[in-house]
């Protein structure tokens, strides 16, 4: 999967989730919680990754497994 198709799936998902995909967002998002890199940009009134510069709200809904979604591989799901 390149990197265009995982955040077109990622947006897409994020728009209408199944429970399974809201599920590990917020899986996802609680450990983004405790991670250094989550960073505030106030020019978008909203979290980034650090690391990959993701809108934390769409990086959670990537297709991708876990420690491969994750710049860091933090997520195990």
């Amino acid at each position: 999967m390149n990197k265009i198709s995982e955040i077109f799936q990622a947006w897409v998902a994020a728009a209408k989730p199944t429970s399974e995909q809201q599920e590990i967002a917020e899986y996802r998002s609680s450990v983004c919680d405790g991670c250094e890199h989550k960073t505030y940009v106030s020019t978008i009134n909203s979290f980034i990754c650090g690391k990959c510069g993701c809108p934390l709200s769409k990086k959670v809904f990537s297709p991708r497994p876990g420690p491969e979604a994750c710049p860091l591989a933090k997520w195990e799901k």
